[in-house]
C-alpha cells in the first residue's frame, strides 16, 4: 500500500511537480488503484493454487519495475502506464499479505501490528512528503518505492507456500448455516464498493481541499500526519471492541458519521475545522471498515465471501479517484466532490442495511 496510504500527498505532488490540474492528478492516482483492484481480483481467483512465495516475489518485481518506470517516464502517457504497472504488482502483495496474516496464528494480533505499521508509515510519509518533493522531486519518491519493493523480495521467501502449510486446511461449510439470499449478498458487495468509493474520493483530495481552503501546505501535511496516528487508535479500538460493541452500530457510525464529518469541510473551513475533519474521518474509517468487512463471513456458509469483499473494496478505492477526476474536469473547486462523497456514504448505509438485518436474524436464530 506504499502509494495509497500517502495518496493525498502524492496527488498534491502530481499537481505541483508535474504541473497538471487536479483532474489529471486524480486520473494518475486512479491508474495505480485500477492496477491494485485488478490484481486483488486475480489474486482471489488464483488463491493458493500457485505458491504464495512465487506470486509475491513476482509481484514485488513488477511493482519495483513500475516505480522505476515512473521515475524515468519522460512523458505523462508513459507515467499513466507505469503507475498502472506498479499498482498491479502491489495489488497481489496486498491481497496475499492480508490472507497470510488473516489465516495465520493469532490473526487479530497480526492484523493489529500490520495496521499500526501501515498507518505509522503513512503518518511519517505524509508529513515528510512536502519537504521531500521540494528538495528531491517526485522521482525520488518513486525510486524509494522501487528499492523498498525490490528489497521486500527477500521477505517473500519466508512466507508459507499455501494455506495448508499455514496450518489451515480447506474451509468446510457449516452444515447448519445456509447462505443469505443472493439479493442481500449483492447489496452488501455493492455497499462495500460504494463506501470505499466515497472514502477514496475524499482521501485522494484531502490535501488539495486543505490548500483550496487557504491553509498552508505544511499545515495540511501536519494535519494528515496527526490523523494517521489517530487512525491507529481507531483500528486498534475496532479489534479490542469487536466482541463488545455492536457491529450494526459500528457500521452506522462509519457511514453516517463519515458523511457528517465530511460536511465540516464544506465551504472554506479554518485550519482547526480541517484538522478536526481529517482526524475524525480517518479514525472513523479505520474503526468501521473491519466491522463492514466483518459482515461478509456471516452471509455464506463457507465464509469465503470475505476474499471477494476485499477485492470489491479495492475496486471501490480505485474508482474513487476516477470519479473525482471526472467531477473536477466539469466544475471548479471541490464542493461537488465533497457532496458526492457525502451522498455515497449515505447510499452505502442503505445498501448495507439488509446484510445487517440478516446478521441480527442469524444471531437470534443461533441463540
Amino acid at each position: 500500500m506504499l502509494g495509497f496510504i500517502v495518496q493525498p500527498g502524492l496527488v498534491q505532488g502530481f499537481v505541483t511537480e508535474l504541473r497538471v490540474d487536479p483532474a489529471v492528478a486524480n486520473d494518475l492516482a486512479f491508474r495505480e488503484m485500477l492496477g491494485i483492484a485488478i490484481a486483488t481480483i486475480l489474486a482471489t481467483l488464483i488463491g493458493d493454487h500457485v505458491s504464495w512465495r512465487l506470486q509475491t516475489a513476482v509481484a514485488l518485481v513488477v511493482a519495483s519495475l513500475g516505480n522505476i518506470l515512473s521515475a524515468l517516464s519522460p512523458e505523462l502517457e508513459m507515467l499513466f502506464l507505469a503507475r498502472l504497472l506498479a499498482g498491479f504488482g502491489a495489488g497481489f502483495v496486498i491481497s496475499i499479505s492480508f490472507t497470510v496474516i488473516g489465516t495465520g496464528p493469532r490473526p487479530e494480533r497480526g492484523l493489529g501490528l500490520y495496521l499500526v505499521s501501515l498507518l505509522t508509515y503513512g503518518a511519517i510519509g505524509l508529513w515528510a512528503m512536502p519537504s521531500v518533493l521540494a528538495t528531491f522531486g517526485l522521482q525520488a519518491i518513486f525510486w524509494a518505492w522501487a528499492v523498498a519493493s525490490g528489497a521486500a523480495v527477500f521477505a517473500a521467501f519466508a512466507l508459507p507456500a499455501d494455506m495448508r502449510s499455514q496450518g489451515r486446511g480447506e474451509i468446510h461449510a457449516t452444515q447448519t448455516l445456509k447462505d443469505a439470499p443472493i439479493v442481500i449478498i449483492l447489496a452488501f458487495l455493492l455497499g462495500v464498493f460504494v463506501y470505499n468509493t466515497a472514502v477514496s474520493i475524499a482521501w485522494a483530495n484531502l490535501f488539495l481541499i486543505g490548500l483550496d481552503a487557504g491553509i498552508a501546505e505544511q499545515d495540511v501535511a501536519n494535519a494528515l500526519l496527526i490523523c494517521q496516528f489517530t487512525a491507529i487508535v481507531g483500528a486498534l479500538a475496532a479489534m479490542s471492541l469487536a466482541e463488545k460493541f455492536s457491529s450494526i452500530a459500528s457500521v452506522v457510525v462509519g457511514t453516517s458519521g463519515g458523511a457528517a464529518v465530511l460536511a465540516l469541510v464544506l465551504g472554506a473551513p479554518s485550519f482547526a475545522l480541517f484538522l478536526a475533519t481529517v482526524i475524525l474521518f480517518n479514525t472513523i474509517w479505520n474503526f468501521a471498515m473491519p466491522f463492514i468487512l466483518g459482515l461478509a463471513p456471516t452471509l455464506t456458509a463457507s465464509g469465503r465471501l470475505m476474499s471477494v469483499a476485499v477485492a470489491v473494496q479495492m475496486a471501490g478505492l480505485a474508482f474513487g479517484p476516477l470519479l473525482a477526476s471526472a467531477l473536477l474536469g466539469e466544475t471548479e473547486g471541490f464542493e461537488t466532490i465533497k457532496w458526492f462523497a457525502i451522498a455515497l456514504m449515505l447510499v452505502a448505509l442503505l445498501l448495507l442495511v439488509p446484510a445487517m438485518i440478516d446478521r441480527r436474524r442469524r444471531a437470534k436464530g443461533a441463540a
